[in-house]
């Protein structure tokens, strides 16, 4: 791996963990001042929409600018942001204070949405064709580490230093990471800009997505996942702890932190067999996708919080092999610019159906009940699975996605 590599991985992670931590002091300024646990909430709403327009609006400009500088002026302007948002949280919250908090979260989350599109294209720029499994392996267990540190110790950092400190902190962490870009060194592949319009660069993504032999078949998949992707949001996990379980907000904390403990082992997983992968990816993507899709049924079956939590702690490793399979074959579906645009359509689209999945899931736990929810889940992850195999592997489709030698539509 270069030095490139490394400085993008170190940015990476400190801009998680620092959006992470500040994700926490805003919920917490929030709630302490109003006591609205619907006002809390809000933030991952804004959050969510604002990461859905990124996507949209960035194949826009992405072939317009260098990738790394493209990615140090979004970093740059999350820095001024955040420093508006700390001298909001002096003054008394006052209804147009509370407006502007939710604009800069706005803008925050827009510009944030920008970082992974261009980091998974980078990459593919600066990273071998047989070490991307390794490196995209590399990136998600030290992030996954890190941000489990987050999430675990956030509140206690909140406690004992107080959220204008938590602020301060990710600020440092922001700032170390657009240090960390400067260190990133792209070799361009495609030096001449596009003199598409503005309707071809930001449909462009969307017509390779769905005209792309693997590609189309990939993100049908993703959004058969992305429907029941809100099973694991907080108030739907709570819920089977306390109803299925038997169990309280100590083990709702257990099996949180076991998937995502699962989730490091996996990607340490996946880095130990990177090379066994090179050339199987489809085959990679397809277990860990069929598995993690078992594991989710059988969870919803199980009365014993022990069982539950050795099945959520399987699920990461599962969940991983199948995400960095699937982040590889995308990376390998074509050229850097095209790349950014095809994962912000992506990230749009999942984002938008996240949106309607939390709705329709919450009223659909009410109505059947959170076991049979994770049952049918289960479910149609497994049919998502087989759909998969029978067009990306008997169909062969998946051939199209192995290496950057098989590019084709």
């Amino acid at each position: 791996m270069t030095r490139s590599f490394y400085a993008l991985l170190v940015s990476q992670t400190s801009t998680n963990l620092g959006f992470a931590l500040y994700t926490m002091a805003v919920v917490m300024h929030l709630y302490n001042e109003t006591g609205s646990t619907t006002l809390s909430a809000t933030v991952t709403l804004i959050s969510v929409i604002s990461r859905m327009i990124s996507g949209i609006l960035l194949p826009a400009i992405s072939d317009r600018f260098k990738l790394s500088n493209l990615l140090i002026f979004s970093q740059l302007t999350q820095l001024v942001l955040l420093l508006g948002l700390l001298l909001l949280f002096l003054q008394e919250l006052n209804p147009t204070i509370l407006i502007l908090i939710f604009i800069l979260l706005a803008f925050i989350s827009f510009f944030n949405g920008f970082f992974s599109p261009i980091k998974s294209s980078i990459v593919k720029t600066i990273v071998n064709e047989n070490l991307r499994v390794k490196a995209n392996s590399l990136i998600a267990s030290v992030d996954q580490t890190f941000l489990f540190g987050g999430w675990t110790f956030g509140g206690l950092l909140l406690a004992l230093f107080g959220k204008q400190t938590i602020l301060l902190i990710t600020f440092c962490l922001v700032l170390l990471s657009i240090v960390c870009l400067l260190f990133v060194k792209v070799n361009n592949t495609s030096n001449i800009k596009s003199q598409e319009g503005l309707i071809s660069r930001l449909t462009t993504g969307w017509k390779y997505l769905f005209q792309h032999k693997g590609l189309r078949i990939i993100i049908i998949m993703d959004l058969m996942e992305a429907w029941v992707g809100t099973i694991w949001i907080g108030a739907v996990t709570l819920t089977f702890v306390k109803e299925a379980l038997g169990k309280g907000e100590v083990w709702w904390g257990y099996i949180n932190g076991g998937y995502y403990l699962g989730t490091i082992l996996g990607g340490f997983m996946v880095y130990r067999l990177s090379k066994l992968m090179q050339g199987r990816l489809t085959v990679f993507m397809l277990t860990g996708s069929v598995i993690f899709g078992l594991l989710t049924f059988a969870y919803g079956f199980v009365t014993n919080p022990y069982l539950a939590l050795l099945l959520v702690l399987l699920m990461g490793p599962a969940y991983q092999i199948r995400d960095l399979a699937q982040e590889t074959m995308f990376q390998n579906s074509t050229d850097e610019k095209t790349l950014t645009k095809i994962l912000a359509a992506k990230s749009s689209l999942v984002q938008f159906i996240f949106i309607f999945s939390i709705i329709g899931i919450g009223a659909l736990t009410d109505l059947i009940g959170v076991r049979l929810v994770y049952i049918l889940s289960g479910g149609l992850l497994i049919f998502s699975s087989i759909f998969g195999f029978v067009h990306l592997q008997l169909q062969r489709k998946g051939i199209y996605l192995e290496t950057d030698k098989a590019k084709a539509l």
